[in-house]
């Protein structure tokens, strides 16, 4: 059985401004010890999701308004706030994303490691402070007993982002939530951030939720990632089906917006347009407005995550090693169009949105100039 199941997760925020469409019907799995990589662009319900899972967006305007969330048998939608906060931290931890206000500025180290650990497990003080130090010298801070009364002030992005790692691992946790660990640090301490959460969680056996904008993470430290898109899932597979067989064409974006090693001659492509208003709900694929693959099909149905071309006819397998490759694509791109992150069958325009003249004021196909899409047209 998944540590975590979740089922058609939706999410909306009620504002004075209308109702945003959050998250918009997501499901996925997780099995014990396994690393998930979810990724998309800012805004798209990453960060959303996993607070969801936590049950703890901002109140009032946050709440979950359909779908379940099950954690190690437990329904996490319908627990009593009570046991919800014994959950938090003991059986779910989570780093959040900016290390420099993520601890409380006029507590010391010491003070808030201790709390955290007395607040879950019934051990003296003389005990969590012991823990403690153990965490701070397995997250590598020198001088622990020293850097135990210090305040958050006095250490580096880098040290209070250890700490918060520390402070995660500190009753180990069968699940941690890491969302976007390393944003405001620099490149050379992202990378020792990264291999220590990679280490300590492989260590203990924890599974890890990954959220982040940068597929270069993801790509060494997770075994399996869901792309995300507008509160949509729009593709899910291992991490190496990912890289190999884009299938979704917003992954393709998100591949050739990226430079590549020793990939001098690649040209990146950007995703042109911007991402839809979320305060509008859903019609059709949301990404139909920016997509050179899009079809009439796109402008009026959003389509299911399906196994693309290739994978084994059976079960869908949605968690592990043998995760079946999936994407929610009416037209997907072929493994040639992937490579070259564009169209390339003959005769292929864009469907214009419904209502525009199909010849004069076609929106440009992003990825196609105007005198190749009237070549395709001809």
């Amino acid at each position: 059985m998944p540590l975590l199941e979740v089922r058609d997760l939706v999410v909306r925020f009620r504002t004075h401004e209308g109702t945003i469409h959050a998250v918009n019907g997501i499901s996925f799995d997780l099995e014990p010890g396994e690393r998930l990589g979810l990724v998309g662009e800012s805004g798209c319900g990453k960060s959303v999701t996993n607070l969801a899972i936590l049950r703890l967006l901002p109140k009032p305007a946050g709440r979950i308004e359909g779908g379940s969330v099950r954690f190690d048998g437990m329904d996490l939608v319908s627990l009593p706030e009570s046991e919800m906060r014994d959950l938090r931290g003991k059986e779910i931890a989570m780093i959040f994303q900016d290390p420099m206000t993520s601890l409380n500025p006029v507590l010391t180290i010491e003070e808030q490691m201790v709390e955290t650990i007395r607040a879950h497990r019934g051990v003296t003080m003389a005990e969590a402070r012991t823990r403690a130090l153990e965490l701070l010298e397995m997250v590598g801070i020198p001088q622990p007993e020293k850097r135990l009364k210090a305040f958050p002030h006095q250490f580096s992005g880098g040290m209070r982002q250890r700490v918060m790692i520390a402070m995660a691992l500190s009753l180990e946790p069968k699940l941690m939530i890491a969302d976007e660990p390393t944003t405001a640090l620099d490149v050379t301490i992202q990378a020792q951030v990264l291999e220590l959460l990679q280490r300590l969680t492989s260590e203990a056996g924890t599974a890890l939720i990954l959220i982040t904008h940068d597929l270069g993470v993801v790509a060494g430290m997770t075994s399996r990632i869901n792309v995300m898109y507008a509160g949509f899932i729009v593709e899910t597979a291992a991490t190496e089906a990912v890289f190999e067989r884009p299938s979704h064409p917003y992954t393709v974006g998100l591949l050739h917006s990226i430079p590549h090693v020793g990939g001098e001659d690649a040209e990146l492509i950007p995703i042109e347009g911007v991402p839809p208003d979320q305060r509008h709900a859903p019609s059709g694929c949301p990404f139909a407005p920016r997509c050179a693959w899009r079809v009439e099909a796109c402008w009026r149905e959003m389509p299911s995550l399906a196994p693309v071309a290739g994978e084994p006819v059976g079960r869908v397998v949605t968690s592990g090693p043998e995760t079946t490759h999936q994407a929610a694509c009416h037209n997907p791109p072929t493994p040639e169009e992937a490579a070259g992150g564009q169209p390339l069958r003959p005769g292929f325009v864009p469907a214009p949105p419904p209502g525009s003249d199909p010849v004069a004021g076609t929106p440009g196909a992003p990825g196609m100039s105007a005198a190749a899409q009237r070549e395709g047209g001809q």
